[in-house]
C-alpha cells in the first residue's frame, strides 16, 4: 500500500511510498488518486522541550508513473493538506475504552481542538497551522528495475529488486508547516517476492531532510529519516487482493529533547485492493500505531487507481504495477 506515517513533522520529509519492484513498460502509465484521514493526539514536555499534536489531517494526492523502457520508470505526486480539530475524538475515546487500549491522554482534554507544534529552549521550531487547504511539497521519483520478478507455474518464483531515487520540491508553505522549505533527496531499494498465495513486498530508504526556517534560525536541525516496510499481498479471488503492511521510520524531530517526539515509529496497516473494471481498482486501508506515544493514533486511507500492470492474472499475482 502506498501509505505513509501522517505525523505532521514526518510529512515535511520526502518519503518514497512503498511499491512493488516491477517497473512499468515503455509508454505504460499508471495513476492514483488517494486520500488519508488521520486523528492525532500526543503531548509532552521537559525542562527544555515541548511537543503537542492534537487535531485531524486530511491528506489528498494525485500522482502518476510513466514507463521509459529499459527497466526505468518515473513518477510524481501532488499532495494537499486539510487540517482541523476534526470530529473523531469522542468516537476514539469510546473505542479505546471499549477495547482497553491506551488513549495517550486524549480523554483528559477538550475534544475537537487543533494544536500542532514543537519547541526547543522556549523557541518554536515547528508548527502546523489549521487551514482549509494547503499545497504540500511535491515529490518526484525514479525507479530502475535491477532484477525482474520471475513466477513459475505453481505461483512461486524468484524475487525482483529495484533501485529508487526521489527528490521533493519545496512547494509547501513552510511557515504554515506544510513543507520544510528545502529540497529533500531520497534513495532506496524495493523488492517483490512471488509466493503461492500472492506476493511479499519490502522496501528500505533513506532521506536527506531539510529543515524549516523557523528551526534553522533557532539552531535546530530536522534529522534525516530512514524508513522501511514489509507487506503481504494475498489474492483469494481473481479481482481481490488482501493486504497487510508493517512500516517503520526514524523521527525527523530526533534532536528534540523529548522521547514522545524523537523515537522511532512503527505502524501496521490492513486493507485490500479490488478491481472494478479492466485496470481500474479501488483500494482501502486502515493504519494503527504499534509504538505508543509517537505515531498518529488512527489513519483511514482510500484510493482509486489505474494500474495497467494488473491487467492479467499473472501480472497481478506478481505484484507488477502496484
Amino acid at each position: 500500500m502506498p501509505v505513509r506515517n501522517q505525523h505532521p513533522a514526518q510529512l515535511t520529509v520526502m518519503r518514497l511510498e512503498p511499491a512493488a519492484s516491477a517497473a512499468l513498460q515503455a509508454g505504460q502509465v499508471s495513476a492514483r488518486a488517494s486520500m488519508a484521514y488521520t486523528s492525532l493526539f500526543l503531548a509532552g514536555s521537559t525542562a527544555t522541550s515541548a511537543f503537542a499534536m492534537d487535531g485531524e489531517i486530511l491528506r489528498t494526492s494525485v500522482g502518476a508513473r510513466v514507463g521509459l523502457g529499459a527497466g526505468f520508470d518515473v513518477g510524481f505526486d501532488v499532495p494537499t493538506l486539510h487540517t482541523s480539530g476534526g470530529f473523531l475524538d469522542s468516537f476514539l475515546i469510546d473505542y479505546h475504552d471499549t477495547f482497553g487500549f491506551p488513549d495517550q491522554g486524549r480523554s483528559r482534554v477538550e475534544n475537537d481542538q487543533f494544536e500542532v507544534f514543537a519547541e526547543q529552549n522556549g523557541q518554536r521550531v515547528y508548527e502546523l497551522r489549521e487551514e482549509a487547504l494547503m499545497l504540500a511539497d511535491v515529490p518526484l521519483s525514479a525507479m530502475y528495475e535491477l532484477v525482474p520478478v520471475e513466477r513459475s507455474e505453481d505461483g512461486t518464483g524468484t524475487p525482483g529488486l529495484a533501485a529508487r531515487l526521489g527528490m521533493e520540491l519545496p512547494t509547501g508553505d513552510e511557515s504554515a508547516g506544510a513543507g520544510n522549505g528545502e529540497v529533500d533527496w531520497s534513495f532506496g531499494l524495493c523488492a517483490t517476492w512471488p509466493v503461492s498465495f500472492g506476493a511479499v513486498h519490502a522496501e528500505i530508504q533513506h532521506t536527506l531532510a531539510g529543515s524549516p526556517q523557523s528551526a534553522r534560525q533557532n539552531g535546530f536541525q530536522f534529522a534525516d529519516v530512514t524508513a522501511g516496510s514489509v507487506g503481504l499481498e494475498a489474492q483469494p479471488l481473481t479481482d481481490l487482493s488482501l493486504l497487510m503492511q508493517v512500516s517503520w521510520e526514524t523521527a525527523t524531530l530526533e534532536a528534540l529533547d523529548l522521547e514522545r517526539a524523537s523515537r522511532d515509529a512503527m505502524l501496521v496497516w490492513f486493507g485490500g485492493r479490488m478491481r472494478l473494471d479492466g485496470s481500474l481498482f479501488v483500494e482501502i486501508g486502515f493504519g494503527e500505531d504499534l509504538s505508543e506515544y509517537i505515531a498518529p493514533d488512527f489513519t483511514a486511507w482510500l484510493s482509486m487507481a489505474w494500474l495497467p500492470g494488473f491487467g492479467t492474472p499473472g501480472a497481478r499475482r506478481a505484484g507488477g504495477g502496484s
